[in-house]
């Protein structure tokens, strides 16, 4: 890539007036609990694990849309070349649901994410190439723009080197102290996962040792080496059994080390598992820790789950996708829309509740119902319907007719006698129906309604007349 190489070569040469603004990674002095915690260690706590796991394939299983503004409103763009690297296929090697998972795995587990944009000779986008955080060697700042430097320590990825402006390079970060670059969550909560990792690797040992204690055998006499020998002998065959060793020459077992019971090793699990949900910020049921669960609390978690920890992920996602894939004059009127809509439908009653208001209520049609819940669209499901007793104000008095008549009922007499009787209406609003529906002239309407004798004089003379 020469152009990368020269602009590699630029930034070296006026390294001198950059200023690096790198965000400093917490290093905790020694080992946290006796083990060590990096990326790859706290993977292996299983709560840790699940939480990312949940978290990544949630996000990337949402459908995803390139909208366009239009005077009608938003409306999908499949034509854009950015529906094609976010929705179809991001490159020539991941298919769009890998590539969206581990953008977000990454993204939960070291803090940044990043892919390269590949462009074509129209500065199109043509495919993403997701960068793993540790390929990430610098990140510089020269005359106020962001440029990364790639050393990919994958031979198959080492066509990615080189030194990239930020136009080209997708970054997401989560909680970040300079708005440079994302802190390593990894680092930062090192003392709450270590524990997590020495609780999983006391209680491995202690199942190891099939569950025999640290202890010291005692004895106020002398064993010779062929009684020392008999003795330990008889003492780890038993142990090995499970079966209950018989103490010979006056020996004494005093134990040493703290029992399961007494180190609350199933509450100190419980605890861990929740201070990872903390970290990654998922609900402890989600990694099966039910603890303080119910079945009607466990819904409203999901729902905050959506709202308090997957929306904001999907907006930083969105914004870094609207900023680098649409120039500025196309950031006025397309954007990039993650749909939560299937995480919090609920389930199957409350879904039918909501679908019955929206058809009702005539802000939804039966077929846009049909096409959230997969089925076909089915001809004359398309028409929105509205309560028989309100009525659409029209400029046609045709069609408020058709609409008066249908809340009255079907023409004819009774239609009218319906009218004349109705206390809710005043004479004034009684005319004007008369008028509308049946054709009433204004005659016919006073003959009718004749006029109030409570008027001014001049009328009642022109009455009298």
């Amino acid at each position: 890539m020469p152009l990368f190489t020269r602009l590699s070569k630029w930034v070296a040469s006026r390294r001198s007036d950059a200023t690096v603004t790198v965000a400093p990674d917490v290093v905790v002095e020694g080992a946290p609990f006796g083990v060590s915690v990096n990326n790859s260690a706290a993977l292996k706590v299983t709560a840790f694990y699940a939480g990312i796991r949940i978290r990544s394939e949630n996000i990337a299983s949402f459908p995803k849309y390139v909208k366009r503004q239009t005077a009608e409103g938003l409306v999908d763009d499949k034509q854009h070349p950015a529906y094609r690297v976010i929705n179809v296929r991001p490159n020539s090697y991941t298919n769009k649901f890998d590539f969206w998972n581990v953008i977000n795995t990454w993204l939960d587990g070291w803090g940044n994410a990043y892919a390269f944009i590949e462009r074509d000779g129209n500065g199109d986008p043509v495919a993403l190439h997701q960068i793993h955080p540790t390929w990430v060697s610098g990140i510089t700042i020269v005359d106020g723009k962001k440029w990364y430097k790639i050393v990919a320590l994958d031979k198959d990825f080492q066509w990615l080197n080189g030194t990239y402006s930020d136009d080209n390079m997708l970054h997401f970060m989560l909680v970040t102290l300079d708005g440079i670059k994302g802190v390593n969550p990894v680092i930062y909560n090192a003392l709450s996962l270590g524990k997590s990792l020495a609780t999983e690797k006391f209680a491995s040992e202690f199942y190891e040792r099939g569950g025999n204690l640290k202890a010291v055998l005692e004895t106020d006499g002398h064993l010779g080496d062929d009684e020392f020998n008999a003795f330990m002998g008889h003492f780890k065959k038993s142990a090995r059994n499970f079966d209950t060793p018989l103490l010979e020459y006056g020996v004494k077992y005093k134990q040493l080390s703290v029992n399961p019971v007494a180190a609350a090793l199933i509450q100190s699990e419980t605890l861990s598992i929740q201070d990872v949900c903390r970290i990654i910020n998922i609900p402890p049921h989600m990694v099966a820790e039910l603890s303080h669960a119910t079945f009607s609390n466990i819904e409203h978690q999901t729902i905050q789950f959506v709202q308090y920890s997957l929306r904001p992920t999907v907006k930083r996602l969105e914004d870094e996708l609207e900023r680098k894939l649409f120039t500025e004059t196309e950031q006025e009127i397309y954007s990039v829309k993650f749909s939560l809509d299937g995480l919090l439908r609920g389930d199957t009653q409350a879904r039918s509740a909501y679908y019955h208001n929206a058809i009702l209520d005539g802000y939804m049609s039966r077929n846009e119902v049909r096409e959230l819940e997969g089925l076909q669209h089915q001809e004359g499901l398309d028409i929105l319907l509205y309560p028989q007793n309100e009525s659409i104000v029209s400029n046609d008095d045709e069609a408020n007719k058709v609409l008066l008549a249908e809340r009255l009922g079907v023409g004819g007499t009774q239609s009218l006698v319906s009218i004349l009787q109705d206390t809710t209406l005043d004479d004034e609003q009684k005319k004007a129906l008369l008028k509308l529906l049946f054709s009433f002239t204004d005659e016919e309407v006073d003959q009718i309604f004749p006029k109030s004798s409570t008027g001014n004089s001049g009328e009642e003379e022109n009455a009298e007349e």
